[in-house]
């Protein structure tokens, strides 16, 4: 495990905080938000080499606005609603902000 420095920390922190105050928006309980963020900040700063999964909040391919997956279709050919809390492997993912 590295440990962080200062700056990384506040970063660290803010993240955590952004992403459970996102989650909670979403409609999770206080105590799931955390429990999310804090999977997700093992996931990141704990060098977990086997450990690529992600959310769909993480994904190019996920609308905020609708909440559905653009690549992901139901059997109508229309996009899908996602599993969003869910950390995951996707064949679909491509990380946002780098198309």
């Amino acid at each position: 495990m590295d440990t962080l420095t200062g700056d990384e920390v506040i970063k660290a922190v803010v993240r955590f905080e952004s992403r459970m105050n996102t989650f909670m928006d979403e409609g999770l309980t206080k105590d799931a938000a955390y429990e999310l963020a804090d999977k997700m900040f093992v996931r990141d700063h704990h060098n977990h080499p086997y450990d690529d999964r992600r959310i769909c909040f993480e994904c190019e391919n996920y609308n905020n606005k609708t909440k559905k997956c653009s690549k992901i279709l139901d059997h109508f050919k229309k996009p899908s609603i996602p599993l969003r809390f869910i950390l995951m492997r996707c064949e679909h993912f491509l990380l946002k902000g780098k198309k």
